[in-house]
């Protein structure tokens, strides 16, 4: 493998010191100076390699999202049956890692910029149609062919619990519950969906 060129290295080092400066400062706080300094650049060349604060803001977004997407495609692969899948897909959103001071503070800082950027926004239109088709996979492939309305219950089971997902991700963040709760409370409502459509 070649050797990784200055442009990429530059570009991971402001993405890092973007997290950190994010993590530390909060939002208004992570000006281009401030994110320069820490990367040990100079302000000046913040912009030759990402142009302006917003582009810089929209690629540290990407680099955490790509994080959790490889996460899940790793579980998921990893997974061998329908219902690993699904739990597969609880522990990457849900996992230990996904609750570092550093990754919170980024999630809860784009988060509260996502109605206001659209570049930020698309980005977590994105994230959400993901999650949303794995879980749909993943519950069509439990959900018996012969069941009436089937597709009505994949769609509905799958939006509440991708909306459960980001409800204890934030409930946990907020220092609320632990990681190892949130899994075990959306574990039981996919235990709870699947004993009310057995008793149907």
């Amino acid at each position: 493998m070649g050797r990784r060129s200055i442009k990429t290295q530059r570009r991971d080092d402001l993405i890092r010191a973007c997290i950190q400066t994010l993590h530390e400062d909060g939002w208004e706080g992570a000006s281009l100076a401030r994110i320069a300094r820490r990367a040990g650049l100079s302000a000046g060349l913040v912009a030759h390699y990402f142009g302006d604060k917003a582009e810089l803001m929209e690629a540290t977004m990407r680099h955490i999202c790509f994080a959790l997407w490889r996460r899940q495609a790793d579980l998921l692969a990893a997974a061998e049956t329908p219902v690993q899948r699904l739990h597969a897909l609880i522990a990457a959103n849900l996992g230990s890692d996904q609750f570092s001071a550093e990754s919170t503070a980024v999630w809860l800082a784009f988060w509260a910029q996502v109605n206001h950027s659209e570049r930020l926004a698309r980005i977590q239109r994105i994230t959400t149609s993901r999650l949303a088709s794995n879980l749909r996979h993943a519950l069509g492939a439990l959900l018996p062919r012969e069941l009436p309305g089937r597709d009505a219950e994949i769609r509905r089971i799958g939006l509440c619990l991708a909306v459960l997902i980001d409800g204890l991700w934030l409930r946990a963040a907020l220092g609320g519950i632990t990681p190892t709760e949130t899994q075990a409370l959306a574990l039981s409502t996919v235990d709870a969906e699947f004993a009310r459509l057995a008793n149907r």
